[in-house]
Formats: C-alpha cells, structure tokens, sequence
C-alpha cells in the first residue's frame, strides 16, 4: 500500500513513469489532496514540473486536482447510490469462499457446487460483485444479458437464490423458462468416427458413453472396482442429476481395452468433467477439418447417451426399459425418444422375422446373425430381426 506523504492518505493512484537517467520511477497522485509524487519522494521535490501551482510547502497539479475531485464525487456518488450492500473486491472473494462451504455444509454434490459458483463468477464479471447483497441491482443485470439463454438465466436465478439463503435474504425471483426441444441424433458412423480418431483415453471414455448412455459425469466418475471384467458389466455407483444408481452391460471388446489402462488411482478416469470437454472439443475440431464432416462438431458427450436411448427403443419398444437403462427417476423425462425414434426412424419396416430355436446351439447361430432373443415359450426360444 502506498501512503500520500503529505496528507497520510492511502487513496493513491498510479499517474505514470519517470524516466530518469535510464532508469523508471513510478509516480502516484493522491485523490485526496492532490499532491503527485513519486517512489523517490526526495528527488520528485527537487525536480519540480513549473507548470504546477505552489500552495504552501505542496506541490499540486491544477489540472490534476480538478480530476481528483471529480473522481471522489463519482466515488461519493457510487457509495451513496449502493449503499451499505456495496462490496469490495476482498469482501467478494471471501464471500465465494463462503458460499462453496455453505453450499457444502447443506449437502450439495462437487458437481453442483462448481457449477453455481461458476453462475456467481459469471455474475461477477458482469459487473455484479458491488451489488451482490442488493436482489434488484442483480434483477437487472441478469435481464441485459441478451447472450445468455433462459435455460442458463434459470441457472444463474438458481444459484444467486442459494447465495441469498446463506445470507438470511429473501426475494422474487424472475421466472426463465427454458424452451425445450429435441436433441440432435447423428448417425452412428459419426460417433464411431470420433471414437477412432480420438486418443486412447478419450476413445474408451466415448465408447463407455456409446455402449452404457451413462452421462458423463457418471461416467467420469467410474472407479476400477465398477468394473467386473467376467461378467462384462460396468456399475454406475456415482449418478449425477438425480439418476439411479445401475448395472449396465458392455462388450469384452471395451473391457479389454480398460484393462490397458494404467491404475494409478481409484478412478479410472482423472481430472473434472470440464477437462474432458475441453480435451474433446479440441480433438473433435480437428477431427471434422480432416474428415470434411462439420457435423461431428454438433457432437457432445450427452450426444452419445440421446443416441443410445433412442436406438434402444427402436430395438425393444420398451420405454421402461430405456427409463432403466438411463436412471430416471420420472418416465416423462424419458418420453421424448419416442419422438425421437419416430423422427429418425421414420422409413424402417416394424415387421419382423422370427426364428424358434431348440436348442443352444440354434440360439447361438441366430445370434450371430443378428436375431435378437425375446422369450421362452412352451420350453423354446424365440428370437426375431427386422425385416
């Protein structure tokens, strides 16, 4: 901190360098008095400017005065027109602090902490930080954002809501609905060709996406002990938005290909969500260049999970089934890949050709050819393939 040495005053501003025998000397300006000088307070008095104005022992900038003036009006102004819920930039970035452990004393998940601090972060680099503790002022700065979408207004809503009940504040929030509309399925050539092209890492970490529809929190939470390599299945104990908890089938191909990984931690994937998606979005970029495919950069990890979802109901027509294998709680949630399966699937024949197998041995010939097991009936089963 640097003190005006004649006033005392810590309100002091940089005004600029002295170049002085190939050497720089910061000056300063005192916002109260007036009075520049510089880090060589001694030497700034011997070489005094004669445009400046002696009064008494100072030395003092006429026309720097009248700006120093000028500047604590503003800044009287400011006080007066925030109030006491005015804060400074310390007071703020305790503040932060302070919200992530009240957010983690009431029991909210990693994931859910980041991300709200992240809507307050963005707040702030609006120019919210002052005004934090004044609901109307944040009012109007979520309303002028006109590059932010009412899903992540609702976001940000949500998230200031919880600040102001870690500090006893209540308020009428602004309602943002978000406009819903359906997901974009690719083709699965493309998801394999991003898969291919990929690193090893990610590669496994999308074909986890592709095979399970896992989200990738989910996913990214995976440990080593999820893993059961005889029955080839993977267990999602970590879920993220509400999810079940489940056991999921994949193939020996992606087993095989986790078990060349290294284990040096419990988890089989490092680092946060956030890094993945970065790594992705740039590995992606250049994948699309190189293939002349710009669709694949409409690819996102949830793509994967909306593919497999509507795949799986074209196969079973079974919308439980698809709501367990995703683990949603509600069965609206899981309705829109109806939608979806008619959309994308409009021109494929819904009849079938169904094969009887006797034995194990017909079962295992069918399989190989693309039947699909459906039940037993009077001690056969049955298996079928679209037409």
């Amino acid at each position: 901190m640097v003190f005006c040495p004649e006033c005392g005053s810590q309100k002091t501003w940089k005004d600029g360098l002295r170049y002085i025998q190939g050497t720089s000397i910061q000056r300063y300006l005192c916002r109260d008095c007036g009075y520049r000088f510089s880090e060589s307070n001694e030497f700034s008095r011997k070489k005094t400017n004669t445009s400046f104005n002696k009064q008494g022992s100072r030395q003092i900038c006429a026309l720097e005065t009248k700006r120093v003036k000028n500047l604590v009006t503003v800044e009287n102004h400011q006080k007066q027109d925030a109030g006491a819920t005015k804060l400074d930039k310390a007071t703020i970035k305790g503040k932060l602090v302070e919200y992530s452990w009240f957010m983690q004393k009431e029991g909210y998940k990693p994931s859910t902490i980041r991300a709200r601090q992240d809507c307050i972060k963005c707040l702030i680099n609006r120019g919210a930080g002052p005004h934090l503790l004044n609901p109307e002022k944040i009012k109007g700065i979520i309303a002028k954002q006109t590059g932010w979408g009412n899903g992540y207004k609702s976001n940000v809503v949500l998230a200031y809501t919880t600040f102001l009940n870690m500090h006893g504040i209540t308020w009428k929030p602004p309602k943002y609905r978000k406009s819903e509309k359906l997901p974009w399925i690719p083709m699965e050539k493309e998801l394999d060709q991003l898969i291919m092209a990929t690193g090893k890492r990610m590669s496994i970490f999308l074909q986890i996406l592709k095979e399970t529809g896992a989200d990738p929190g989910e996913a990214n939470a995976i440990e080593w002990i999820d893993i059961y390599t005889e029955a080839q299945t993977i267990a999602v104990n970590h879920p993220v938005k509400g999810h079940k908890p489940r056991i999921l089938d994949v193939s020996r191909n992606l087993i095989d290909r986790l078990n060349t990984l290294p284990k040096t931690s419990e988890r089989v994937f490092q680092g946060i969500p956030r890094s993945y998606r970065k790594n992705f979005s740039t590995q992606r970029k250049r994948i699309a260049i190189k293939l002349n495919n710009p669709r694949l950069q409409k690819i996102k990890f949830t793509t994967f999970r909306h593919w497999k979802a509507t795949t799986e109901y074209h196969k079973t027509r079974d919308i439980l089934w698809v709501m367990k294998l995703l683990g949603h709680h509600s069965l609206r949630t899981t309705l829109i890949y109806i939608d979806l399966e008619k959309a994308i699937f409009r021109e494929t024949n819904d009849e079938f050709t169904v094969r009887v197998a006797d034995d194990l041995d017909e079962a295992c010939k069918l399989l190989e050819v693309g039947f699909e097991y459906v039940t037993d009936m009077q001690g056969k089963k049955l298996f079928r393939k679209r037409k």
